[in-house]
């Protein structure tokens, strides 16, 4: 029985030096450990199989599988990882995907390395970590429909698709309490029976279907 209490990684990226940088800095982290790298998505789902990492850092563009692809590979399995996608870039169109693929949380490659660490600690922790800048960044990606279809948001109540407009725009749970003058917890409870009713899993994938029936703009 394995009683090591440290969180473990898979790293994914083509370049060697990246992962040979992000594995410095996340073992830098006392409950950290790097369990083993892949260079290319094609070697993801064995090494998953292998290694058992809680956490798969995931570069989104390699040459022979990219990340999105691995990422949904990932998501068929039973007791999947929780994914984090690198990119080089802040937003585009691949972490879209790659956040309805499943993704848990992304990072640019140029973000502190104290950001990796912590983003490790709460996915590992079964949280999606988007911040709300990076909420407002994924929607602003997204391409607009041509016509906005109301028809996902039958399911809910009036007051949750207040609190899912308001958290479309990018506030987290205290500001929408404040703002609607409810109670933490009550704001917690709409939100998970949200989640439930849309089918979605995290806060981007609630905000995207938000944008795309025109609850907000």
């Amino acid at each position: 029985m394995d009683t090591d209490p440290r969180i473990t990684v898979l790293i994914v990226d083509d370049d060697p030096f990246v992962r040979h940088g992000m594995k410095d800095i996340l073992q830098a982290a006392p409950d950290i450990v790097v369990v083993a790298e892949a260079e290319d998505g094609d070697q993801v789902a064995g090494k998953v199989i292998r290694f058992r990492p809680h956490v798969v850092l995931m570069d989104l563009k390699m040459a022979r599988v990219g990340g999105l692809d691995a990422t949904r590979e990932l998501m068929t399995m039973p007791k999947a990882p929780k994914v984090i996608a690198m990119t080089a870039f802040d937003v585009d169109d691949m972490v879209v995907r790659a956040v309805e693929a499943g993704a848990h949380s992304f990072l640019s490659k140029s973000e502190a390395p104290q950001a990796f660490q912590q983003a490790v600690r709460v996915v590992a922790a079964d949280h999606a970590l988007f911040s709300r800048e990076s909420i407002r960044a994924i929607v602003a990606a997204t391409p607009r429909p041509p016509v906005r279809d109301q028809a996902p948001l039958a399911v809910l109540t009036e007051r949750e698709r207040e609190v899912l407009e308001l958290l479309a725009t990018g506030l987290g749970n205290a500001d929408i309490a404040a703002q609607l003058y409810l109670g933490e917890t009550t704001v917690k409870t709409h939100v998970s029976s949200t989640f439930a009713k849309l089918g979605v899993s995290n806060r981007v994938s609630a905000s995207l279907v938000a944008y795309r029936c025109g609850l907000v703009v």
